[in-house]
């Protein structure tokens, strides 16, 4: 006994159209989330050197307060500039109750980005000890530190 099957003409080549669609829906899907991974990726790039360049930049600003002749500090902020690379420093009495500490303050140009150290006034100088670097406000209420 012989089956003969005879293939339908309208329904010839409609099995593999709709294979090769969902093989495109599929990899359109993959692209995309490869796009969107890239992108995230790209972001979180971009953040981590907009934050170095910010961090670099307020160290720097501390680093150079640190040469330079100061008045005698008060309690408001009291800055100084250097215009060539944009370096900006700021002095005032710190509120802490131990050492007559001054409070400077290294900002990065244009940005709220600020670090602190604390140090000593002698002779229009700062004298920086190690270890009083801070990436935070050291005063109690961080309304002080603005």
């Amino acid at each position: 006994m012989k089956i003969d099957f005879k293939l339908n003409p309208v329904s010839s080549g409609f099995s593999t159209i709709m294979m090769m669609i969902i093989l495109m829906v599929v990899g359109l899907v993959l692209l995309i989330g490869f796009n969107l991974l890239i992108c995230s990726w790209q972001k979180a790039t971009l953040m981590k050197n907009q934050y170095y360049r910010q961090f670099n930049q307020a160290n720097s600003s501390l680093t150079w307060a640190t040469t330079q002749n100061w008045q005698a500090p008060k309690a408001n902020w009291h800055c100084m500039t250097e215009p060539t690379y944009q370096l900006k420093a700021c002095i005032k009495l710190s509120l802490l109750k131990i050492d007559n500490y001054v409070l400077v303050r290294g900002e990065a140009q244009g940005e709220d980005f600020f670090l602190y150290t604390l140090a000593h006034f002698d002779n229009n100088r700062l004298i920086v000890e190690k270890g009083h670097w801070l990436d935070y406000c050291p005063e109690k209420k961080a309304i002080f530190c603005e």
